[in-house]
């Protein structure tokens, strides 16, 4: 067994410890949703460093912080509106709503659902609206992609173990879905889809959910235990449904070899990205539980085509020394950034050990036309984490926040523009780590 089970105990310890205190849960009844966005826009989400189902959302002007200071975002709530929708933070945000794909009450994480949060007119994050998505013993990961203003998607267990749903995000009505079950059958007839508990053993967009054009993109996931996402070690390939998009038809299911998954199990984190050209580019962790990991890698699908590029990618471990891992990736400028472990990730502890060891990632630029050659980003390090991706793009700029758990490592938010130039944003104290940075306008 490569992953301890003492971090399984841990985090029920913890849990048990969160029931019994009492959090500063910041709420405003006020339910009325802001219109003019010009002041305030910018929202920062953050974990607390000590407990990362506890989030809360800043709102500030970002013309208005001194890269020089060191903020406190509580004591600093002249210059920061604290709010606590009891939300984790989304990885996804379009106009003025930001979409979280789970409910976080008192340091649980446990209520899933499709959850539209945007500025009320005191400038604090409110629930807004919300999607209503069942489980039955546990909570599968769900990812979200956003097309447009009135069509969206995303993995709806409540309906079918295999389905995705589509929907407005405008006016958050649940439209078409399609049922992959039939299709995952035929292509793979000895697939068991349910345990002795009839819990599901085949996810559908629990890794990836992404679109290019008129392609919606789907993970298919084959575990070998729910309890713990677990893959078998006779699994040799990532997997991913094409579906038409127009017409809401399956084309087909393809595969990558050599990789069992993408990123990480939680709703947060997004491990694909798409290029200006629309290269989709997918970057793989390596983790799988108890199990042996995988090398960590990034690997795409080309504009235009719907097979994996079996002649591009980039090899972290060969890059960068065994047992390095990719966290976080985005596009931006043409360019790939990725966020990499500086030592060995020791798959056999968890995230917490990991950075109470200190274990440090940097930020490299790559080229895609160059995949064996990066640029480091002069900035501080970050911890690793799962439920953080630290890249984000605002105002035709990359933001990437350094994010920090222990000691007094800076935490913070730096910009990269389309010069390469890295610019120090702002910067506040260590107890808040930060996941997502939002601009929210008409």
């Amino acid at each position: 067994m490569k992953y301890s089970y003492l971090y399984s105990i841990g985090i029920l310890i913890l849990s048990l410890c969160t029931i019994s205190c009492t959090l500063d849960n910041v709420e405003d009844e006020n339910s009325e949703p802001k219109v003019d966005f010009s002041r305030n826009s910018y929202v920062l989400a953050t974990e607390d460093a000590s407990t990362a189902d506890i989030t809360r959302f800043f709102s500030f002007e970002l013309n208005d912080v001194d890269p020089n200071e060191k903020y406190d975002l509580i004591k600093d709530n002249h210059m920061f509106i604290n709010s606590d929708p009891s939300t984790s933070s989304g990885h996804h945000h379009f106009k003025n709503f930001i979409f979280s794909m789970a409910k976080d009450k008192k340091g649980f994480s446990s209520t899933p659902g499709l959850f539209r949060l945007t500025q009320n007119t005191s400038d604090r994050i409110f629930i807004d609206n919300e999607i209503f998505v069942g489980k039955d013993n546990l909570y599968p990961a769900r990812k979200l992609a956003i097309v447009d203003e009135h069509k969206a998607f995303f993995f709806n267990e409540s309906v079918g173990g295999q389905t995705i749903q589509m929907f407005d995000p405008t006016t958050m009505q649940l439209l078409d879905q399609i049922d992959l079950r039939p299709y995952i059958e035929a292509f793979r007839p000895d697939a068991v889809f349910e345990d002795e508990h009839g819990d599901n053993l085949v996810r559908t967009g629990s890794f990836v959910l992404d679109y290019v054009g008129d392609k919606l993109y789907v993970s298919v996931a084959f575990l070998e235990m729910v309890d713990f996402n677990l893959i078998s070690e006779e699994e040799d390939n990532f997997y991913l449904a094409v579906i038409d998009i127009p017409t809401l038809s399956f084309e087909k299911i393809i595969s990558y070899e050599g990789v069992k998954n993408v990123g990480f199990y939680v709703s947060e984190n997004n491990p694909t990205t798409k290029d200006e050209q629309g290269n989709l580019y997918f970057s793989s962790w390596g983790w799988n539980q108890f199990y042996e990991p995988f090398p960590s890698k990034v690997f795409r699908i080309k504009s235009g085509e719907t097979e994996f590029d079996e002649d591009w990618e980039i090899d972290i471990e060969g890059l960068f020394g065994e047992e390095r891992i990719v966290q976080s990736i985005i596009s931006y400028n043409n360019k790939l950034y990725l966020h990499v472990s500086t030592q060995p990730y020791l798959f056999t502890s968890s995230v917490e050990i990991e950075t109470q060891n200190g274990l440090e990632m940097k930020v490299y630029e790559f080229d895609p036309a160059t995949p064996d050659q990066y640029r480091e980003l002069d900035m501080p390090t970050s911890n690793p984490s799962p439920r953080i991706n630290i890249f984000n793009i605002i105002d035709d700029k990359l933001f990437i926040a350094t994010a920090n758990a222990e000691g007094n490592l800076p935490n913070g938010v730096y910009s990269v523009d389309r010069n390469g130039e890295v610019k120090k944003e702002f910067e506040f104290e260590s107890k808040y780590r930060p996941t997502r940075l939002y601009k929210l306008e008409n």
